[in-house]
């Protein structure tokens, strides 16, 4: 399969059993102001999708440390987007020191333990969508696809747990 430019990656980077989340800028044209995993467009020069989330992750955090992919959950399709999602899970061994504020208003982390199935509800503004989850954390609405793909990781945490 070709890579184009109808493809996305995000980085679902786990740091202390937390799961990465940003807030978008409410700058930013596309999705201005929701909460998701940082990621973004594949680009001619990334190697492959797995590299698209790291060099993403990068722009929006201000990481340091290593990035371990472990494994590559099923792309998601974004009938908003028109374009295939890849969420990349991944162990971040170091450090957040901020973020990038041109792209990200808000960073905040998502506890492994506190993610479960009774989190989740449907979205009563959007039922019928196919990603119609939401939930609320840390005073965030979190919906769509970022809930649709933190919904899968519900049943693989224990794969993803610090030991």
């Amino acid at each position: 399969m070709a890579i184009n430019d109808y493809h996305y990656a995000v980085l679902i980077g786990v740091i202390d059993n937390k799961i990465v989340l940003t807030k978008r800028s409410n700058n930013l044209k596309k999705f201005a102001g929701h909460v998701c995993l940082p990621g973004g467009k594949h680009e001619c020069f990334d190697i492959d999708l797995v590299a698209t989330a790291i060099r993403e992750f990068n722009e929006e955090v201000y990481f340091t440390g290593n990035i371990e992919p472990l494994f590559c959950l099923l792309p998601e399709f974004s009938p908003t987007a028109t374009s295939n999602l890849y969420p990349v899970v991944a162990k971040l061994y170091g450090t957040i020191s901020g973020y990038n504020q041109d792209e990200v208003q808000r960073l905040f982390y998502l506890d492994l333990t506190d993610l479960n199935d009774c989190l989740f509800d449907i979205n009563s503004e959007y039922p019928n969508i196919i990603h119609n989850l939401c939930f609320k954390y840390c005073d965030e609405y979190i919906w769509g696809v970022t809930a649709s793909i933190l919904k899968k990781i519900c049943v693989l945490k224990e794969l993803i747990y610090e030991t």
